[in-house]
């Protein structure tokens, strides 16, 4: 058993795992300070892993198993997780949220590509939110996404936005209030295993989802969608000035040095 201790969003927790890949997979999160809990992978949650992914190694399945006994526990300390890419704009977290596939990640590097050095990676896959009574942050954690983009930061959030692909060439966004963003993010959200934590999950996404600003984008993949998040989201015109980031540059800047 390896039992080394991390810090996720400002929280000491004790990991407990079989593997040595955990902590390597942890390293740039390590600490001494004493823990406010500790986690381990269950055996019942690993078999119900390896039963939707059976051709995934004992290794991997551990450090997701691992990832969903910290977000069980998360709402108990005012903070929760979700499925999205959360970035960065001149120091204010923007989180793009939808199902897998739909093009969070392609989404978020067109914003790199086209704002440039304005905007940095948060989480690319799987971000802690902090819910305080007068602000919202969006903290870093290694589970990051196949991309691996992920930098050690956090951001006081300014919006949320719901990714669908559009058919045609247009793309269109507008508000949504919180009883339709709530539909919305339900299947991005990590059910808690206990039901004490899933009701303190709920509650912290209702006061999430009543704080910020929601809009719901319909998009494709060009630098008009682009301007059409952007202007929304932070209220400042979009001049364009063409590629400023290539995708090689990108996974440069914002994947974990190994």
């Amino acid at each position: 058993m390896d039992i080394f201790n991390i810090e996720l969003a400002g929280l000491p927790i004790e990991i407990r795992s079989r593997y040595s890949y955990c902590h390597w997979f942890c390293r740039n999160y390590l600490i001494e300070k004493k823990p406010v809990f500790s986690v381990f992978a269950e055996d019942e949650r690993l078999a119900e892993l390896r039963e939707y992914s059976p051709d995934m190694r004992d290794e991997f399945l551990e450090r997701d198993a691992i990832y969903s006994a910290i977000a069980s526990k998360l709402p108990f300390y005012d903070r929760v997780t979700l499925h999205g890419a959360c970035i960065s704009y001149k120091g204010k977290g923007y989180l793009f949220t939808a199902a897998s596939g739909t093009g969070k990640s392609t989404h978020i590097g067109l914003w790199k590509q086209y704002l440039g050095t304005d905007v940095d990676i948060v989480n690319g896959d799987k971000p802690i939110f902090h819910i305080e009574e007068d602000k919202i942050t969006a903290y870093d954690t290694p589970w990051c996404g196949k991309e691996g983009w992920n930098r050690k930061r956090n951001a006081p959030m300014g919006a949320i936005c719901f990714l669908r692909r559009t058919g045609d060439d247009e793309n269109h966004i507008r508000k949504v209030d919180p009883d339709e963003a709530i539909s919305l993010m339900l299947r991005q959200m990590f059910h808690p295993y206990e039901p004490e934590a899933t009701g303190l999950m709920l509650e912290l996404f209702d006061r999430m989802l009543e704080s910020l600003p929601l809009y719901l984008l319909k998009c494709d993949i060009s630098e008009d969608t682009v301007r059409c998040s952007f202007e929304a989201l932070t209220g400042e015109k979009h001049i364009s000035r063409g590629i400023q980031t290539t995708p090689e540059e990108i996974n440069k800047l914002w994947r974990m040095p190994r």
